[in-house]
């Protein structure tokens, strides 16, 4: 079992969803922390390889659009394959605007309820 502490980690709603954009279109948001994010791959580009880095602009709700550069954690297929990545030297503005994002999400779900995420589309 890892030492490392998980952060934690949210999916955006229906409602106010998280656009993620990599090079191309055609990405969404299955989760983000403050750590990383993951998302779901368009299956023309299933299938990248893992370490490999990449840059990201993401779009939370309710705040300007932000650049972020990461690597590529891992790659799950749950009915459609997504990606994970890990940030990498996250600004501590974006870190922070992550967190608010997050803490609110958390206080719309309630916490107990963040450990059980719903069920892929």
């Amino acid at each position: 079992m890892s030492t490392k502490a998980r952060a934690k980690r949210v999916r955006p709603t229906l409602k106010e969803p998280i656009a993620i954009q990599l090079i191309t279109t055609g990405f969404e948001a299955r989760d983000i922390s403050a750590t990383g994010a993951s998302f779901f791959v368009p299956p023309h580009l299933e299938g990248c390889a893992l370490r490999s880095p990449v840059n990201l602009v993401i779009k939370l709700p309710g705040s300007t659009f932000f650049q972020a550069r990461a690597r590529i954690v891992h790659r799950t297929r749950v009915g459609r394959e997504f990606l994970g990545v890990e940030f990498m030297n996250l600004p501590r503005t974006h870190v922070a605007t992550l967190a608010r994002y997050i803490e609110r999400r958390l206080s719309e779900i309630g916490k107990s309820e963040s450990a059980d995420l719903p069920s892929e589309r």
